[in-house]
């Protein structure tokens, strides 16, 4: 039986688009005939050691601080050696998977490999620190920069194989110089969502949506994402029986609220992050989803919620990067409209041609429809297991 560890610091029930990905992959790599264990941290109540519908679970004991991005950094930096030392104490097996949670996982792979002989594979839903200077965690002349720059550099060319999430992002590591031949580019997924008509969705009665034409944001409201467009539309649309509804948490929330008060913006609501289990109702409440990035962030970051968008049978409005996988994934599919993050009149006036013509407006939801069922759990765990066997012939 072929055998693979998977290193991330989340793993579900705890909180994280990672661990929701990596919990997908690991029970379908382990129905298709692989031992499969996971290294991660712990959660409140959960045992050290498990197994969670066949896949092995170990989970580390560690603590991550939010209260400023500093600690929060010594917090992840403290991760790494932690995660190092268990993973060698753990039986040998075929592949380790190492993810980008925490930043800078990926400088463990060469490691384990030195003195395990396993095959490593670095699965990049992010790429760091460059992300972290376009955030301005760091800057780009700081001698911290150039040296974790060059440490993830080297590290990954150490890999037997790499795996982007998007074209922007394969782009980006071809720029570092690493090996073509090394990338793989494998889409990320949506959650398992089964598409609700309104009159059908309980969620629009118990938070009084009906008769509104509901624009929704779900997920992360992180740094890596812009708000700016969103609330200068919310801010024109006032009176037009059109809702904004924000729901999910991040640092950004708080910052989003106050000035949803300055603005008085009667026309925007949040709500709290849903359960995995309640997103067909919760997704399928929108009329349209609205999923944003920073332009300076194209190919570092891929925002996994737009395959939920899809995957709900509604149309995406991207507020990002022309460049982007996601903006280059709507084009391919007409799956929605792609916004320039400095003209918010056209994400205002995108919204009110669907709100104001419901067959235009339905007709993107069908397209959206079938371009949702392309980006399931089942296509990219066959595309990774592909992976897994081309790299075990090629390297011996």
């Amino acid at each position: 039986m072929p055998s693979i560890l998977f290193i991330n610091r989340v793993y579900p029930p705890a909180d994280g688009a990672t661990g929701e990905m990596l919990l997908d992959l690991a029970e379908s790599l382990h129905r298709s005939g692989w031992d499969v264990l996971v290294l991660t941290t712990a959660s409140d109540g959960l045992p050290q050691r498990s197994i969670l519908n066949g896949v092995r679970l170990f989970r580390l004991g560690t603590s991550l601080s939010r209260k400023n991005i500093l600690l929060r950094a010594c917090s992840y930096l403290s991760m790494i050696p932690s995660l190092l030392l268990h993973a060698l104490r753990l039986p040998r097996t075929d592949f380790v998977v190492t993810m980008t949670d925490p930043p800078m996982l990926a400088v463990i792979g060469p490691l384990i490999a030195f003195f395990k002989k396993n095959k490593t594979i670095h699965w990049a839903q992010d790429i760091y620190p460059e992300v972290a200077c376009e955030l301005g965690v760091l800057t780009a002349q700081s001698r911290i920069f150039q040296i974790l720059r060059g440490i993830s550099v080297w590290a990954l060319s150490q890999y037997d194989g790499v795996v982007s999430i998007g074209r922007c992002m394969t782009s980006r590591l071809l720029e570092r110089g690493l090996e073509e031949s090394k990338i793989h580019t494998i889409p990320n997924w949506s959650p398992p969502i089964a598409p609700l008509e309104r009159a059908n969705n309980p969620f629009r009665k118990v938070h009084g949506l009906e008769g509104e034409f509901v624009v929704m944001y779900s997920g992360n409201m992180g740094l890596a994402h812009d708000f700016d467009a969103v609330l200068d539309a919310a801010e024109s649309l006032r009176g037009k029986h059109i809702v904004f509804l924000l729901i999910g948490n991040g640092p950004r929330r708080n910052e989003i609220e106050r000035e949803v008060v300055n603005r008085s913006l009667d026309n925007v609501r949040f709500l709290p992050p849903q359960p995995r289990e309640t997103l067909s109702q919760s997704l399928s409440a929108a009329d349209a989803h609205i999923v944003t990035m920073r332009p300076n962030l194209s190919g570092l970051v891929v925002p996994s919620k737009f395959y939920g968008v899809l995957a709900s049978g509604r149309p995406c409005l991207f507020v990002g990067p022309e460049d982007s996988e996601v903006a280059r994934a709507i084009r391919d599919q007409n799956a929605g409209v792609v916004i320039d993050p400095g003209k918010p009149s056209d994400l205002a006036g995108a919204i009110l041609d669907w709100a104001m013509d419901p067959v235009a407006h339905a007709a993107a939801c069908r397209v959206a429809r079938i371009a949702g069922t392309t980006a399931t759990s089942a296509t990219a765990s066959a595309a990774f297991e592909e992976m897994l066997k081309s790299i075990s012939s090629d390297r011996t």
